[in-house]
């Protein structure tokens, strides 16, 4: 195993080479920064997007090491925010209802949970199994030897409900795009996103609060992790209706997030893949002129751009 420091630039390296060579996925973190930050120069929004890649090599970096940390060691690599860390989680451990967390995509997204419960404080979590079968035993492995318990997307609302009725918590990414069995259409950045509702639906019935979680990098290598105050889910009495504002809310948090630290976010994934009927159905293979054209009419016209549950 390589030294950390000598890791780290070995990644960042290896990372830069390959944001050069993937033109693909280059081209979808370009789409969705034109999308998100329109008003950045290219400069400005290529800086954000090799750091990007370079911050998906650090996950892969922190995963490969996974199995050499402990509760004697995390300490050194992961402590919590001090303004918004164990105050907000502890907040929302009291109200007895179990914890759902909202994240997402951020910095090294694999060590998130593992640092939580080796500070002491595990949960379950939901993970689309890898295709590779033999990559998935030793992620699964890697994954639950920190006192983690991991679900299986697929049949996975029976143990998430009994979870949190139970008064455990489970953690959700809720920042990728999904199909249009599992969610509907709410606007991230301005324009409608294709968004599980699965959160907004298990607190809903389960009256969990939700808490807003989310590791940031810090500069010497080493990490933070941020638990935002706990969200409670409105209720109408429209089950429809509440789905579509508590997402909606939920959307809206994690879009500070990625305002906030835009370096550390996953611009790769094709977030903005599927479009409500009247919006162009390929946003990533749309011309320059074409998406900037589409970017100006739906936000000045926001109104034509909302579709119906997807």
């Amino acid at each position: 195993m390589l030294p950390r420091p000598f890791g780290i630039q070995f990644i960042r390296f290896l990372a830069t080479l390959i944001y050069y060579l993937d033109f693909a996925h280059r081209r979808v973190a370009a789409v969705n920064l034109k999308i998100a930050f329109p008003d950045l120069t290219d400069r400005e929004r290529k800086r954000i997007a090799l750091k990007s890649f370079q911050n998906t090599g650090m996950n892969l970096l922190e995963v490969s090491r996974l199995r050499f940390l402990g509760r004697d060691n995390i300490a050194s690599l992961v402590e919590y925010d001090r303004a918004q860390g164990l105050n907000n989680y502890r907040m929302a451990h009291a109200k007895g209802k179990g914890i759902l967390y909202l994240t997402g995509h951020f910095s090294s997204w694999e060590l998130l949970p593992a640092a939580h419960a080796l500070h002491g404080y595990p949960l379950s979590f939901i993970t689309r199994p890898l295709d590779n079968v033999l990559l998935e035993q030793y992620l699964l492995k890697i994954r639950e030897s920190k006192g983690n318990r991991v679900i299986n997307k697929k049949n996975s609302a029976r143990p998430i409900l009994k979870n949190l009725t139970s008064g455990g918590a489970t953690g959700i990414l809720m920042d990728q795009n999904t199909s249009m069995q599992e969610g509907m259409f709410v606007d991230f950045f301005g324009i409608p996103a294709a968004t599980t509702v699965s959160v907004a639906l298990f607190a809903l019935r389960t009256e969990a609060p939700v808490l807003p979680g989310f590791l940031t990098p810090m500069r010497n290598g080493r990490y933070t992790i941020k638990f935002l105050p706990p969200i409670e889910v409105l209720r109408t009495g429209d089950m429809s209706r509440d789905l579509e504002i508590n997402t909606r809310r939920f959307n809206e948090v994690l879009e500070a997030i990625v305002r906030e630290q835009p370096d550390s976010w996953l611009w790769g994934h094709r977030r903005w893949k599927n479009q409500p009927p009247g919006n162009p159905q390929n946003l990533y293979g749309l011309s320059k002129r074409e998406l900037s054209d589409f970017l100006e009419r739906a936000r000045k016209n926001p109104a034509e751009k909302h579709g119906n549950a997807v």
